[in-house]
């Protein structure tokens, strides 16, 4: 099997660019197995699909506003998008672009400054914010989007 025998063609304006809100009006495709027939409903009509013993998992899990963009000290900018937050400081970081190395400083708006504290493996340092980082991000950051949207 390979991967490729999963592609399909997805025209962009089936992609929804925004929740459906309620979101319980969201589309459900259900395949039915035993006759091979797809249907169209919305996730509200899903208990009648769950039969005793099935297990439903919900992911409420939020996409922060995690890409941001600092200047080097020779003024070049650097993207970062925030991976993984070890304190309330240090956070495991993507840096697009340009490779920076431990020890250096990079600015961003508002006067913080991160610091690159350890080069984990390629283009993924460890860093550490002057401050928590997480009013900056709702103030300064863009969400990171799938490059199909």
């Amino acid at each position: 099997m390979k991967t490729s025998d999963f592609d399909y063609h997805l025209p962009p304006d089936l992609i929804a660019q925004t929740p459906v809100e309620p979101r319980h009006a969201s589309r459900l495709l259900v395949f039915h197995r035993n006759s091979g027939e797809i249907e169209h409903t919305t996730f509200w009509e899903i208990g009648s699909y769950l039969k005793p013993g099935d297990l439903l998992v919900i992911n409420q899990t939020r996409v922060i506003p995690a890409r941001i963009y600092a200047r080097k000290p020779t003024g070049g900018q650097v993207e970062l998008l925030l991976l993984h937050r070890e304190d309330e400081t240090t956070w495991e970081v993507l840096v697009g672009g340009k490779r920076v190395t431990a020890g250096k400083t990079l600015h961003l708006e508002d006067g913080l400054t991160v610091q690159v504290i350890a080069q984990l493996d390629g283009s993924r340092p460890r860093v550490r914010f002057s401050e928590p980082v997480e009013a900056y991000l709702e103030r300064k950051g863009q969400m990171p989007l799938p490059p199909y949207i």
